[in-house]
């Protein structure tokens, strides 16, 4: 419970008017006093009587056992439209404010919002009297630009008496956790205009039955096997329900690569290296896997974490986990990434890198290693440099310097026979891919 200055005042002057008072030996000075104070006095125990608790999806532990539902007069409970969206997408948040008490209460109210987010529509504040055992709606729109985990919460409230004498202040630990994936780009369109329409395709043939378009095998029938699959020419040579099977389509073992090394994240918040290269590769995973190929990711930063090689929208759905979750700390060397994963990926496999290609003495020889094993490399590569530039945090002269340097080390990589493209901001990653396959 806290004082307001409005209390502190009225305060002061009861106890001068009391000291007077006796100084003076007027009584009616004194009774003036008195009755300042008491109200004082009252108003001070009413604004400490006032209880809060709350409900939601996730409470903290901690929470004092004063501040049950079952046992407060003023419960806040919130409700956001989703739980996992992609970048740019919005929530809608609902924060239910129930007064149980007999007694109105003067609420002052927050819904604590993370820092990147931004309120559209609506307010996450309110100022307001809620009357006995009536409820009320705070209701808002945030936008969410940035990928990573989230949290709403916690709710701060403070509760006034009907004066404005004294307040007190309670943050209910209620919240709830929120996922932003990277936003994708679909590139369906961009490989089948092509002309290379069967490119990072066919790394893998496997000779075994599946869904795909060659026959494979003849088999005797079994209930429940689709008839459009009999194949009703054997069946009257050999007088018996036969069906066909086809040979599982040839798929790719796709490798993506992403680089969070600290310096993956020069230059602005939302324009930077590891924004770009997360998304690109949300992009590339849920294309990939949209057509059946297994996906495999590797984010490499202060340490190595990796995704193994799967197919289906389970895996669609632990990768974008994985990249939302990516953070620009560490600068692990590109040569320790590949020395990790080379013997547990395919011959052939087409890896994708993601880089700045900064700060890494390291990648002609990691890229050289890859190569001299017949793995097809893709390296696009989003610079800092166009970042910082383009935010005038770098001049003329250094980012010529610095340009001229990466031409060479691009060159370099070309050379050994990677695809390289120097991806530059606002580029589509779809321009990106082609200036780098050349299609």
């Amino acid at each position: 419970m806290a004082w307001s200055r409005k209390s502190a005042m009225f305060a002061s002057l009861a106890t001068a008017l009391y000291l007077l008072g006796l100084v003076l030996r007027n009584s009616q000075l004194v009774t003036v006093a008195v009755v300042f104070l008491s109200f004082l006095t009252w108003a001070a125990l009413r604004a400490a009587h006032a209880d809060v608790a709350a409900t939601g999806r996730r409470i903290d532990e901690e929470e004092d056992s004063d501040d049950a539902p079952t046992l407060a007069s003023l419960s806040a409970m919130r409700k956001v439209s989703a739980a996992r969206i992609f970048e740019d997408g919005e929530i809608q948040v609902t924060l239910r404010l129930q007064n149980h008490s007999p007694l109105s209460k003067i609420l002052e109210v927050k819904d604590t919002v993370p820092e990147v987010m931004r309120i559209k529509e609506g307010a996450n504040y309110i100022l307001m009297e809620l009357g006995p055992r009536r409820e009320t709606l705070i209701e808002y729109t945030v936008e969410c630009p940035l990928r990573g985990f989230y949290t709403l919460g916690p709710v701060s409230i403070r509760v006034q008496d009907p004066f404005g004498l004294f307040h007190k202040e309670k943050e209910i630990h209620v919240y709830d956790d929120f996922l932003v994936f990277p936003k994708t780009e679909d590139l369906k369109d961009a490989f089948v205009k092509s002309r290379v329409p069967k490119i990072f395709t066919g790394a893998v043939n496997i000779r075994q039955p599946g869904e795909g378009s060659n026959f494979y095998n003849l088999r005797e029938y079994i209930p429940g096997d689709p008839m459009r699959k009999v194949n009703w020419k054997a069946y009257a040579r050999a007088g018996k329900m036969m069906v066909n099977e086809f040979e599982r389509d040839a798929v790719s073992d796709i490798i993506l690569i992403v680089d969070s090394r600290a310096v993956a994240e020069t230059g602005p918040v939302s324009r930077n290296s590891l924004v770009y290269s997360t998304r690109a590769a949300a992009s590339l995973a849920q294309f990939f896997l949209s057509r059946r190929d297994s996906v495999g990711l590797v984010i490499y930063g202060s340490d190595i974490n990796s995704v193994d090689r799967d197919t289906g929208s389970k895996q669609l759905y632990i990768l974008l986990t994985k990249l939302a979750g990516a953070a620009a700390k560490g600068n692990t060397p590109l040569q320790v990434v590949t020395n990790r994963i080379m013997p547990h990926i395919n011959k052939g496999s087409p890896i994708i890198i993601l880089s700045p290609l900064e700060g890494d003495p390291t990648l002609i020889n990691a890229v050289r290693d890859f190569r001299a094993r017949e793995f097809d490399v893709t390296v696009l590569s989003p610079s800092s440099l166009e970042f910082e530039f383009d935010a005038k945090r770098l001049d003329r002269t250094g980012y010529e310097v610095l340009k001229t340097e990466r031409d060479i080390l691009m060159t370099e990589l070309r050379g050994l026979g990677a695809f390289v493209m120097d991806w530059e901001p606002d580029m589509l990653l779809s321009t990106a891919l082609a200036g780098a396959r050349g299609f």
